[in-house]
Order: structure tokens, then sequence, then C-alpha cells
């Protein structure tokens, strides 16, 4: 059945599909595609069983996939858990790494409040507008401004808070270091990208149901939380020894940047969307890319985790070194990368919008950012090898990665930088996908 966005409409009226649901479901299959190739590398060398793992990566995809397409809040939260309880399970899936069963532990904890929040938003909500259905609650405000009812308001701020866990948004990002170092590599890899991508996805339909209709004071909140997440996110990155922790951290600033995008959209910035959906089809090659860089690295017995043991690396695996410097010059926004283009599409939408300030704002971090981004590259071609590296890695340390993680860190570094150098016919595709939507 064909509905009013122009999507087929299915489950009465719960669920959408429309283009903005189709990038986003490949942009979800590509990232679990390339989880499953990285996975191999990990698995081999930990000896854990590889079924279950999988298995788990298709129940989170279809919970993601079930937050992509709906315009339901109650399904957002079913699919939501759907991919919340997959993921528990795989941040603890080395069940005797103990760092590994500390990050499920936090995760399932604050994971559990963020939930209680946002079903507790979802409820106050439903309890305002008389429905969970994102098309009749638009419905409903257009006949009740949202000034006058408290308890919208409410559920909205809660709304903000279980979502903005799901995308690390600061303050509600402190989970996230502790959780991506503690994970296997594998599953962080595909724990950074995926969930965020479904989360923002939800976040975006739910922002363009109430933005036209909440006032200028829900706009300035987030404008500050983009502010402050993309603020906190580099500094912090810059103090970090360990590369998942760094890596962590550029997340959370990586998500400040794209709720750049959420403010252009909210009020009604043309570009804002198309540039959403191209941003997080180039985080998730660069993002991805990077760490099967660290999974690849380690799988030749004894994960290297320390950014000092990628010293020298340029010259004992060039082949690495040379992936990684290309997802470092990505994720800081350089060109010729994907990074840039994704950066300067959404920083476009801002202008558009009239928030220069904010623009400002992020390309000074953008700047702050390049300093630990090109301090690993740096690393890695002007200093000597790590004392204990492998001066002479052979084909024994391929043998344990295994063809499949090389052949996605291939497609990762081939898709970094196609987006940058030729981004006109995704973007494209991007923009028509988000025309309906908007």
């Amino acid at each position: 059945m064909a509905g009013p966005s122009g999507g087929a409409v299915s489950f009465g009226g719960m669920y959408v599909f429309d283009r903005f649901t189709a990038f986003v479901f490949i942009l979800i299959l590509l990232a679990s595609f390339l989880s499953v190739l990285v996975a191999g590398a990990q698995m081999s060398l930990d000896e854990a069983p590889a079924g279950e793992y999988f298995a788990l990566i298709l129940f989170a995809s279809s919970g993601m996939m079930l937050m992509a397409g709906t315009r339901n809040m109650l399904m957002i939260f079913i699919g939501l858990e759907i991919l919340s309880i997959s993921l528990y399970v795989l941040a603890g899936y080395l069940r005797f790494d103990l760092k590994g069963n500390e990050a499920a532990l936090k995760y399932f904890i604050l994971g559990s409040f963020a939930s209680g929040f946002l079903l507790f938003g979802m409820a106050m909500i439903y309890g305002a507008a008389g429905s969970v259905d994102l098309a009749e609650i638009a419905v409903h405000l257009r006949a009740n401004p949202v000034s006058r009812n408290s308890a919208f308001l409410l559920g909205i701020g809660f709304l903000v808070v279980g979502l903005g866990f799901k995308v690390a948004a600061v303050p509600f990002n402190m989970w996230t270091p502790d959780v991506y170092e503690g994970s296997p590599t594998a599953v962080t890899a595909f724990m950074s990208v995926g969930p965020k991508a479904a989360a923002f996805a939800a976040f975006f339909r739910i922002v363009l149901t109430v933005s036209d209709f909440s006032g200028p004071n829900f706009v300035t909140v987030l404008w500050i939380i983009a502010a402050i997440t993309m603020t906190v996110g580099n500094v912090v990155a810059i103090w970090q020894s360990n590369i998942k922790r760094m890596l962590a951290y550029s997340s959370i600033a990586h998500s400040g940047y794209i709720l750049v995008a959420l403010v252009s959209a909210s009020e009604g910035g043309t570009l804002a969307t198309g540039g959403f959906l191209y941003y997080l089809l180039v985080y998730a090659f660069m993002n991805l890319g990077a760490f099967c860089v660290v999974t690849v690295a380690g799988a030749g017995g004894g994960e290297r985790t320390e950014i000092e043991d990628y010293a020298g690396m340029g010259f004992t695996r060039p082949v690495l070194a040379a992936a990684m410097a290309i997802f470092m010059v990505s994720l800081a926004g350089l060109p010729p990368t994907g990074g840039f283009v994704a950066k300067f599409y959404i920083f476009s939408a801002a202008i558009e919008t009239g928030h220069v300030w904010l623009v400002v704002v992020a390309v000074l971090n953008s700047v702050v950012s390049v300093y630990y981004y090109l301090r690993l590259v740096v690393l890695m071609y002007m200093n000597e090898p790590a004392a204990g590296g492998e001066e002479h890695p052979g084909p024994g340390a391929a043998d344990w990665a295994g063809p499949y993680a090389f052949f996605a860190l291939f497609l990762a570094v081939i898709a970094t930088l196609n987006l940058g150098l030729f981004p006109g016919v995704v973007m494209e595709l991007a923009r028509h996908s988000s025309l309906l939507l908007n």
C-alpha cells in the first residue's frame, strides 16, 4: 500500500518503506556485512564459537532495520530492545575476558536506564497526544500548540535522553569509551556504526515530526548538545593512549557533527537530511575500516590496542599503515577523502539555515581533531617500530587475519576514497532519498 510519504506502508501504517528507509537499510546491511568479514580474524584468534556471533549480528541488524523504517514510537522501542539485547551479549561475547565482561555489564546497566527514560518519554507523549504514531502526533500538534502542553515537552525531553544515549551524545556518553575498549574489536566496529545509524534515523523521524511545532527552544537544546558533544569528544580524544578509546571519543565527536545536520533539518534545511545520510555512509566505511586495521594488526597474536604499538608500522606492515592513514585523514575531514565532502555537506546545510556559529564551533573542533588523527599517522611513518613489534611479519600474520578481513579493508579503503573523489552519484542518491522525508 502506498502511503502519503510516497513509500510502501504496511502493518496498519506502523512501517513505511520509503527511499529514506531504503538508504538506511543499505547502510545497515553494509555495516553488518563488513563486520562479519572482520569478525573472522578475531573469532579464529580467540577460539570463540562463531555461529552465535553471526546470529546475534543478524538479530541486531533486524532491530536496526525496524527502527529505521517505523513511524510508530512503540515499534521504535521494540526495535531498539532487539538491537540492545543483542549488543549486550556481543559486548561480553568472549566470556573469559574480564574486560569484556565488565563492558557488557556496564552497557547493560546504563542501557537499561536509557531504555527506561525512552519508554517513559513515549508514555508521556502518548498521554499528551493520544497516539504513538508520528503522523497522528503531527496532526495533534497542528491543532494543539506544544507550548501549552508541559507533559508533551517533558516526554520529548526524556526521548532525547534515551536516544542521546544510543548515539553517544554528551552528557549521555559515559558508557562509550569503556564499552568500546572492553568489547571484542570486531564487535566494537559494528557497535560504532550500525546502532548509531539506526538511532539517528529514528531520531530524525521524531525531530521532523515535532520540530515545526516545538518552537525555538527545542532547536536551541539540539544546538547546545551538538556543540558540547563534538567539543568533549575531540578534546578528550587528544589525551588517549589506547586506540580503541581514542576511536570511542572520535565516535562521540562525530555524533556531534551529525547532530549539526539534525539541527538544520529541524528548521527545514533542504540539504540537511541528504547530508545526514551521506555523512553516515562515509562514517560507516572510515570508522569500520579503522577498527578493521586494529583487528588485523592484532590478529597475529597480541592485540595491538595501544597507540604506541603502531610506531613504525609504515615500515613493518605498509599496507595496513597506508589503509589506517587514509581512514585517519578521512575521519579528520581532510581532502581528498569522503570525510571532507561529508563535513562540507552538513556544514553547508547549517549555514543554509543560519547556524553560522555552530559551523564555526564545528570547524574549530575539526582543526583540533587533526592533531590526534594525524599523530597516529606520524607515529606510523616517522618513528621506529615498537619494541617487540614485527620487523618482518611474513605471511603468518595474513593467515591469522584471513582473506575476508583484508577484503573488508579493501572495500572500506576504496569506498572512503571514492566518496571523496567522486561524490556526485551517491550524494544525489542521498538527496533524493531525503526529499519525501523532508
